[in-house]
């Protein structure tokens, strides 16, 4: 989608409701170098995961679908890209990925 783009709106307002602050935030391109220094890479949808495995073959770190993290069961292990769509659909988004980063902390927490 191209590079340096801000977040919508609609995200910065909801984001900040969570206590994140976006308003700075610029798209940029996944390079091999970002790559080289991940320890884990979490993507939206199996079709991002098996892009970046196509791209980068040779990277060491794990690719993660957001989505396979839920607790909660859903029709799809992709997480919606709610780009230009409704307010329901960035928080129904936003709620999913709240959900999914609880877990992974809790994991992160229980390996240490």
């Amino acid at each position: 989608m191209g590079s340096d783009r801000p977040v919508p709106q609609i995200s910065v307002a909801l984001s900040a409701q969570r206590g994140l602050d976006l308003s700075g935030y610029r798209s940029r391109p996944l390079t091999r170098s970002a790559l080289s220094s991940a320890d884990l890479v979490i993507v939206m949808d199996s079709d991002q995961a098996r892009q970046i495995e196509r791209l980068f073959p040779a990277n060491r770190a794990p690719v993660v679908v957001a989505g396979d993290l839920d607790p909660r069961f859903d029709a799809s292990r992709a997480i919606q890209d709610p780009w230009n769509l409704s307010t329901d659909v960035f928080e129904s988004s936003f709620n999913r990925l709240d959900r999914c980063a609880a877990t992974l902390v809790s994991i992160l927490q229980r390996s240490n």
